[in-house]
This record gives C-alpha cells, structure tokens and sequence, in this order.
C-alpha cells in the first residue's frame, strides 16, 4: 500500500483531530487548532507537523516534530503525538513514519530522535518506571505522564 508523508496543511487540519483524539480523548477542535497554529510562522526546519495519508487521501498517521538541543545527544529530533493507525497490526504506517523520522532526522544534522508516548499508549508497563519515581516529586504531584524512547543515529 502507497502513503504520502506531508506537512499537514494547516485548512486541513481539522481532518486530523480524530487521530490526535486517539491519544489525547479530551482535547477540543479548538485546542488543536491552537497546537497547530503555534507551528506556523517558525522556522518549517526546525518543526512541524507531518502526516500520512493513504491511498484514498485519508489521514493515517500524524506525528509533531521539533528540533532541540540536548545535552546528552547534542541535536535531536523530539517527537511528540505520534500517532499511526495501522489495520490489522501490519504498522505499514508506523513503519513509514519512522523511516520518514529516520531519514529527516539524518538529514538535518540530528545525533538521535527521542519520541515521547503517553503512559497509556506506551509500550513499557507503568509499573516498571513509576516505582522510581523519587519521593520528593510525587509527594508534590508530580506523575509518569508519558515514555520518552530514544534512537541513537550514527
């Protein structure tokens, strides 16, 4: 099956809001449409939002991508609501947005990409990290919210 990466078209970006909904239930259309404005009038090298768009031209994948500065890997793609909704457990989607991620990462000088996936959609059960959390921060509130996975590019 044949998808198309682009940058999401900023008129369009309401045809994203259910993929993005798959992740984060509670945001509102307004609220998306505020996230997506604030990438317009940046650097479009720096950020973005891409999405994926099967055959038929709907929305498949999304993904918002910033590039940072990290002290342990210098410059770094940082991922955040990514999103791929494969059928049937094929991750052809998946797999396209992490070969796009992989190739624009290398493309622009990144030492590694981190991706950030929320506690519940996250791979790695709760239990195994949130127990390491020190007392210090959870007393005052503070909670395992999400997972940050990291690939070193070579």
């Amino acid at each position: 099956m044949q998808f198309a990466i682009t940058p999401l078209d900023q008129s369009k970006s309401q045809q994203v809001l259910p993929l993005i909904q798959m992740v984060k239930s509670d945001i509102t259309a307004k609220q998306w449409q505020q996230y997506v404005d604030s990438f317009t009038g940046r650097n479009t090298r720096e950020c973005g939002i891409i999405t994926v768009r099967n055959a038929t031209n709907y929305h498949m994948g999304v993904l918002c991508y910033k590039i940072i500065e990290d002290v342990m890997h210098q410059r770094v793609m940082d991922v955040t609501n990514y999103v791929a909704a494969d059928i049937l457990g094929r991750n052809d989607i998946s797999g396209t947005l992490l070969n796009w991620l992989e190739e624009q990462a290398r493309s622009r000088d990144c030492q590694a990409i981190h991706i950030t996936i929320d506690v519940k959609h996250s791979p790695i059960p709760h239990s195994s990290y949130s127990k390491s959390i020190p007392s210090q921060m959870s007393d005052r509130g503070y909670l395992c919210d999400a997972t940050r996975l990291c690939k070193k590019l070579n």
